[in-house]
């Protein structure tokens, strides 16, 4: 099966959600894919995160990990992602099939910029980055709450709900060919039994 997004109505949806809470929000595929984002430029704070390989690796699989705990949970994951930076997670169902993941993030939820720039520095202690321009975008981001964290994870769940109900995503079976060469893909280095 293959799920298909009406990215122009999605769009519009994260951009309320966005306007809502201030949090920036991001659909994925069900294979982990990021397919729309609101706003589309990522946080300050994580474009210098990603100026080093080794971390840019670590967010897409922080992401990766995050849309397999909750599609297990089957319930919103809220977490502290590699960064030290808070992200809330639901999977999109349709029946009993996950077809996406919608997810906030970036969300800098310390009692005190200097806690938070702390647990950060001591994360990111052994990358190559910029450490200065990281602290400045780091006592940027606004202190959030953990109750308006978990305010905005149950609406993050009640938009994966009407996303679904509105008809914004819907599956269809995949062509013969992309199956094929999906299988080809997948196993063309395992050996031939005859």
């Amino acid at each position: 099966m293959m799920s298909s997004f009406n990215l122009q109505k999605l769009c519009s949806l994260l951009k309320d959600f966005y306007t809502l809470t201030q949090i920036r929000i991001t659909v994925f595929d069900d294979s982990f894919h990021e397919l729309a984002a609101y706003p589309d430029q990522i946080a300050a704070f994580c474009q210098i995160i990603r100026t080093d390989e080794t971390a840019r690796n670590a967010c897409m699989l922080c992401d990766k990990q995050a849309c397999e705990t909750a599609s297990r949970r089957h319930t919103p994951y809220t977490y502290q992602c590699h960064a030290g930076l808070t992200e809330s997670i639901t999977p999109l169902y349709l029946g009993n099939i996950v077809i996406g993941y919608l997810l906030f993030g970036h969300v800098f939820s310390y009692p005190t910029h200097e806690e938070g720039w702390e647990n950060i520095r001591r994360l990111y202690a052994s990358y190559h980055l910029d450490m200065d321009a990281l602290q400045k975008a780091a006592y940027e981001r606004p202190l959030i709450s953990d109750t308006y964290i978990a305010s905005a994870s149950h609406i993050l769940q009640a938009v994966a709900s009407y996303l679904c109900l509105e008809r914004m995503v819907s599956l269809h079976q995949k062509e013969l060919p992309v199956q094929i060469d999906e299988y080809i893909a997948k196993h063309f280095t395992e050996d031939i039994v005859i």
